[in-house]
């Protein structure tokens, strides 16, 4: 589907070799960055860190209040006359069917995340409750709703921003896919380092997510086959298998590759899904969907304009979160605005935000919600203290058809992880302005070389600091985005 000349590749690379055009400067950074940690692994990663809890120490309240007023906006522009316009403009047709359209940006923007925390976010909540949880709401239903509050509307209006605002000025003003075509029609140079931002944060963003994903495969491997496998060694080596998955999945294209893996990824979540809640207690899992959804909207006005207390717990749980979301905007955004041509703005933002994160509410209420409400929830609360990557393999030991569960659950693990990954690639070849087969094995390198430099280290919460590095610097990008978009909208 052309967009423009550039969103597919603005060099000709018959001439000569990609690295060696004006372009270069997109990979140059981000390939050192990832060859210092490589090369200095526990040195740099410490120097990103104290970047990160810096940024979180000083801006944690206004991460905050700009998701909450992502959210308004999306809000108010669904009810509005603008929600009636189509991406695309009135003729424009959709490429994907719905089904296929909601597989493709759900599995892009969120993935391995809700097998990784499916268990161990609300049993961490129940047992350590930060101070206004314990004042104000019951237990269950509450460490629910905080894990709602921070993977429900607030996640998903960042990602329904980020593509709106793509999606109009790629198809409504005939500009290209790129983050920096928001500002200017005619694309000066200088314009390239808003693009390398977004790409800078997709990459470590996916990094994070990628080691975190490991940490979890290698816990289920172990507790599979009875084994310590805890090495270094078999940590790279799963890094390795994975990435030439997705590596090959990338060269196959939108149509083959990515959309293919996303629908069955889909549906293989919802059959896991549903067989969890049939083997556990249907009837339960309802009553905590509904009570953990009313406790989430009586939090909304708490935990949306301000951060909560203690300040340390909200600093490493909801601000780190939403700025976690901002990390992966950059590439789910373009991801679903390209995907998106034909759709109204009502459609496209309702849809986004509100579909995804109901399953969300489902999801958590059927896996980490019941454990709490078992006789074995003692057993899993121990785990998810030990280690988080324990809860969901200490969970499924639990139950009938426990091994059938965990297999199911690497698979996900592995292939939500290559969707998620491919699309990266994807679009960060498409903001470069290059997704030659050269350019997308160069992105995969470094992915995989800033993501090798995280297993060495281990560390689930310096994972979850790093992945969000290149998103302090993008939210001001996403803001003046949104600014732009709003202020070339009114003129239509």
């Amino acid at each position: 589907m052309p967009i423009t000349t550039e969103t597919t590749t603005s060099i000709d690379t018959t001439k000569r070799p990609f690295w060696l055009n004006p372009q270069y400067g997109f990979y140059l950074p981000v390939t050192l960055i990832a060859g210092l940690l490589l090369l200095f692994p526990t040195t740099t990663l410490a120097l990103l860190s104290q970047f990160t809890q810096f940024s979180l120490d000083y801006f944690d309240s206004q991460f905050i209040q700009f998701s909450s007023l992502l959210l308004l906006s999306a809000t108010v522009i669904c009810f509005s006359p603008i929600g009636r316009i189509r991406l695309g403009g009135n003729e424009a047709l959709t490429e994907f069917s719905f089904m296929s359209w909601m597989a493709m940006l759900f599995t892009a923007g969120m993935g391995s995340g809700l097998i990784f925390w499916g268990v161990a976010e609300p049993v961490y909540h129940y047992v350590n409750p930060p101070a206004f949880l314990q004042q104000s709401f019951s237990s269950v239903p509450g460490a629910l709703a905080i894990t709602h509050f921070h993977w429900g509307l607030h996640a998903w209006a960042i990602y329904a921003m980020a593509g709106l605002v793509m999606a109009w000025f790629a198809y409504n003003k005939q500009r290209s896919l790129r983050v920096s075509a928001s500002f200017s029609a005619d694309k000066p140079k200088w314009l390239n380092i808003i693009d390398l931002l977004a790409v800078v944060a997709i990459i470590f963003g996916i990094a994070g997510t990628f080691a975190n994903t490991i940490a979890l495969i290698q816990t289920g491997v172990e507790q599979a086959l009875g084994l310590d496998i805890g090495s270094l060694v078999f940590r790279i080596g799963m890094i390795l298998v994975i990435a030439a998955l997705f590596t090959l999945s990338s060269l196959a294209g939108l149509n083959n590759g990515i959309k293919r893996l996303s629908q069955f990824n889909s549906l293989f979540m919802v059959a896991m899904l549903v067989l969890v809640i049939a083997l556990v207690d249907p009837l339960n899992t309802l009553q905590l969907t509904l009570e953990s959804t009313l406790h989430y909207i009586k939090l909304l006005p708490k935990m949306s304009f301000g951060v909560g207390q203690p300040e340390q717990w909200s600093q490493g749980w909801t601000v780190i979160y939403l700025v976690w979301w901002i990390a992966w905007a950059p590439f789910v955004g373009p991801f679903i605005a390209r995907i998106s041509k034909g759709r109204s703005i009502r459609q496209f933002l309702s849809c986004t935000i509100l579909l995804p994160t109901i399953t969300s509410i489902i999801w958590f209420s059927a896996f980490g919600g019941s454990v709490l409400t078992q006789p074995y929830a003692s057993t899993i609360m121990d785990a998810v203290n030990q280690q988080y990557t324990l809860g969901l393999f200490s969970f499924f030991e639990q139950m009938p058809l426990g091994a059938l569960l965990s297999a199911a659950a690497l698979l996900l693990l592995v292939t939500f992880l290559i969707t998620s990954a491919d699309s990266s690639i994807y679009i960060a070849s498409l903001l470069t302005g290059n997704d030659t087969r050269d350019a997308k094995i160069l992105w995969s390198i470094i992915l995989i070389a800033i993501t090798i430099a995280l297993v060495s280290i281990n560390d689930v919460d310096l994972n979850k600091q790093v992945a969000i590095v290149g998103a302090i610097p993008f939210t001001l990008v996403l803001s003046l985005q949104v600014i732009f978009w709003i202020r070339d909208v009114l003129k239509h």
